[in-house]
């Protein structure tokens, strides 16, 4: 390298690091935001407390993500052409392939948490090849795209003149790296200075940006001061170049993506509530029985340390002087603790309400309701709770579809033809033309004739799910009986029929099982109605087939009647003329 173009490397790494730099500190307040929610969260100072952020959060864990979805591709033009509906499939079982390799749920888990603690979950995707030494040659044994967990502390992204995440043109995740590492990752040299200035323990921190515009990936060390560590090229050539999706956040405003996290807006109620939670705890121990007690009876002094008690007493008649055991021992009276106590529970439980009201987890959603409510009530505020979550929910369904779109991207990009080839059946491997086609279509046109989607089971209201479905079937039933006989008299009109049961189908929760058969079935049922019919014969009824043998018997006698009789006519003819022919002589 020149000494130019060195320079040159340097003034862009040094610009590279003031942007680092100013980005850090516009985040700094919310790393340190971070830290204490999760310290609250985990309860870390162990304070006797009841916390309902932690309850909250845990309610809210699986309504936004409690199960692995399934991937499925379908083309996004609905066409015959095989090709295209393999190129579909073999990536289909590429994702399902890829996402078995790692835990793909808990990597999701991880991301889900961050966004209701954090009010942000990120999630990095990475192509991993092995080599192995054929020879001189390197060749690729496996390859596989990961998805990688990234702390919200450890991503940063580009800061300035950003309002919105369309905005953004770089991003950039830290990691710390001790020497080895920075040798098997790095050029030794840059290892061997780093050890030679912090000593062979060091562990030092790495950016790794990816910058939209220069479409490149550096690498960059604060402690290395002299150039980047590495640049690379894209080489995933990815539609939006980012190797993550845009991040599932929590509150926005248009003015910047640093997101504020839930608990901010429920601060106050909640150092409010363990205040509460304190003055309870104090009260409680304060609740107790004490007194005094005329010290002429000091047998009386135990009296109440054990549950059943008879002391005996040597002045017992003096005692019953003095009114009894009431008229020698006083207690401290507890009304007011029990007043203040009523009020802190009042107010505790105000504060609790407050709380699930901000974070929308209701109280149906926490498995209570009060005895009195109706059926509709009761479903009003589900609803109400669902409502105000649903918009989440979406979030996250459209941060997984872009997280397997990524993926399926440097499927298409990076996998061997070959390997893609290996998703195939045997069956499907026989089609030579077509396969080779479908890989074909996978290297060149990638995702932009596919559309992927998710197949789950992550319905929180099971029971509504059910309800919808029948209601869906007895509608497609009604479609169906009716199209039957319209269809039959006017196969114009199959088209329309087709759309509604479409229609319908599509409204239905996992109505992919349905679509791939209700394609078929029309088909068969357009190749039917086009194919003309065959003219037959009618067949004769057993007895007009006797009637008729009879007749073709009856004329045949008749004939040959006819036949003999005219043989005989004949015979007496010819007599006759010989008879007179012997007159005549």
């Amino acid at each position: 390298m020149s000494d130019t173009k060195k320079e040159n490397r340097k003034d862009l790494r040094d610009e590279w690091q003031k942007k680092i730099s100013s980005a850090e500190k516009k985040y700094a307040e919310y790393y340190d935001l971070i830290k204490e929610i999760r310290g609250y969260y985990r309860n870390s100072r162990r304070c006797n407390k009841q916390n309902i952020f932690w309850a909250s959060i845990e309610t809210l864990k699986p309504f936004l993500y409690f199960k692995q979805p399934t991937p499925f591709v379908i083309r996004s033009r609905k066409t015959t052409d095989e090709a295209e509906t393999l190129a579909a499939t073999i990536m289909e079982r590429a994702l399902l392939w890829n996402m078995k390799q790692f835990d793909f749920d808990s990597v999701i888990k991880y991301a889900r948490n961050d966004f209701l603690l954090s009010g942000m979950g990120i999630l990095w995707e990475q192509y991993n090849p092995s080599f192995y030494h054929l020879g001189k040659e390197l060749i690729k044994n496996h390859e596989q795209v990961d998805t990688m967990y990234v702390n919200p502390t450890s991503f940063l992204a580009d800061t300035e003149k950003v309002e919105v995440w369309e905005d953004v043109t770089w991003i950039a995740r830290r990691t710390c790296l001790n020497l080895q590492e920075m040798s098997e990752n790095f050029a030794p040299e840059i290892a061997e200075y780093l050890g030679g200035r912090f000593g062979d323990a060091a562990r030092v921190t790495v950016y790794e940006i990816w910058d939209k515009i220069s479409k490149r990936i550096y690498f960059l060390c604060p402690e290395y001061p002299y150039d980047f560590l590495d640049v690379y090229e894209d080489t995933l050539h990815l539609s939006g170049f980012f190797p993550c999706p845009k991040p599932i956040m929590a509150t926005l405003t248009n003015d910047g993506i640093i997101p504020v996290p839930d608990y901010v807006e429920i601060k106050t109620l909640l150092d409010e509530l363990d205040g509460v939670n304190n003055r309870m705890r104090l009260t409680m121990q304060a609740l107790k029985v004490s007194g005094c007690y005329d010290n002429a009876f000091p047998e009386l002094a135990n009296i109440l340390d054990k549950d059943v008690t008879l002391v005996s007493l040597s002045e017992f008649d003096k005692l019953k002087e003095a009114g009894g055991i009431k008229g020698v021992i006083d207690f401290v009276p507890l009304g007011q603790y029990v007043e203040a106590l009523q009020a802190l529970a009042q107010r505790r439980q105000t504060l609790i309400d407050s709380i699930y009201e901000i974070t929308g987890v209701s109280d149906i959603m926490r498995g209570s309701s009060k005895v009195g409510e109706t059926a509709t009530a009761v479903t009003q505020k589900t609803n109400f709770g669902t409502l105000r979550n649903q918009d989440r929910q979406n979030d996250m369904q459209r941060f997984l579809k872009d997280l397997l779109r990524i993926k399926a991207e440097i499927i298409c990009e990076q996998f061997s033809p070959q390997f893609l080839f290996s998703f195939l059946s045997a069956s499907e491997r026989q089609n030579i033309e077509t396969a080779t086609k479908a890989v074909k279509i996978l290297k060149t046109d990638k995702l932009r004739s596919m559309v992927i989607d998710l197949e789950t089971d992550g319905c929180y209201d099971i029971e509504r799910e059910k309800e919808q479905t029948l209601k869906v079937l007895r509608h497609i039933n009604e479609i169906i009986n009716m199209a039957f006989d319209i269809v039959s008299k006017q196969p114009a009109l199959l088209p329309l029929y087709k759309q509604m049961l479409e229609s319908a189908v599509s409204s239905m929760p996992k109505a992919r099982q349905f679509e791939a058969i209700m394609e078929e079935a029309f088909k068969k049922i357009d190749k039917e109605l086009n194919t003309p019919e065959k003219e037959t014969k009618p067949q004769n009824e057993p007895v007009l087939e006797l009637q008729k043998q009879k007749i073709n018997q009856d004329y045949a006698i008749k004939k040959e009647q006819n036949e003999i009789k005219r043989e005989e006519l004949n015979l007496k003819k010819a007599e006759a003329l010989a008879d007179y022919m012997n007159k005549e002589e």
